[in-house]
């Protein structure tokens, strides 16, 4: 049975690998382009071969309540459309968790939705929040039922302060195995589907946020 220690161990290799191929300028090539919005969507192949997605875009919401949300797990799909569950199934510490994700329908609708269970560890690159992690086992996490279980490879979120205040770049590295026969011209599509769906999501709320008060 693995550790709490190892958790962490995983966790942090994960997040630096993570951060790592977030930061690298080679090899990227452009799969999606949002002139408008400045949104772009980029693949690279990671070292095992497998084809990994970057997201960049500048949202209108301050850092720290961009963060609040990423970071608040438990209540994270009553924004973000892109998961249908998730939860923490346990916290080792502050900044270190496992929890169980189910994702939406991809594509809009050509993969079938997926489950997954996922260390995360939080901290700083500088004055850029990190969240980054991988996949784990978790004997008591839910066992896999009538959802395929989807292995995340080393992935992050960035979230990184403009000149502007109320401003945050967000950069999302995923690197997702599907498993399940899906051909790769399906994931073609449905990967950076999931990635603009997302940042749709996050536009969302900041609106929400805005219309509130909160900044």
């Amino acid at each position: 049975m693995t550790t709490d220690r190892e958790y962490v161990a995983v966790a942090d290799k994960a997040w630096h690998e993570a951060l790592e191929i977030a930061k690298s300028k080679e090899g990227w090539k452009l799969e999606k382009e949002d002139k408008e919005l400045g949104d772009l969507v980029e693949s690279c192949k990671n070292s095992a071969g497998r084809k990994v997605y970057r997201c960049k875009a500048t949202i209108s919401i301050p850092p720290k309540l961009l963060i609040a949300a990423l970071t608040d797990t438990d209540k994270v799909t009553t924004w973000n459309l892109t998961l249908t569950e998730a939860r923490t199934l346990k916290r080792i510490s502050d900044t270190v968790a496992i929890s169980y994700q189910v994702t939406s329908d991809g594509g809009g609708g050509l993969v079938s939705a997926r489950d997954f269970i996922y260390v995360s560890m939080q901290g700083y690159d500088g004055r850029t929040f990190v969240m980054g992690g991988r996949s784990v086992e978790y004997v008591d996490g839910p066992s896999g039922g009538r959802i395929v279980r989807a292995v995340n490879g080393p992935g992050c979120q960035m979230v990184i302060p403009t000149g502007d205040r109320n401003a945050s770049q967000l950069v999302w590295l995923m690197d997702c195995d599907y498993k399940g026969w899906i051909p790769q011209s399906v994931l073609d599509i449905a990967m950076p589907f999931a990635q603009t769906s997302f940042l749709d999501s996050v536009r969302k709320l900041a609106l929400k946020l805005k219309e509130e008060g909160k900044f």
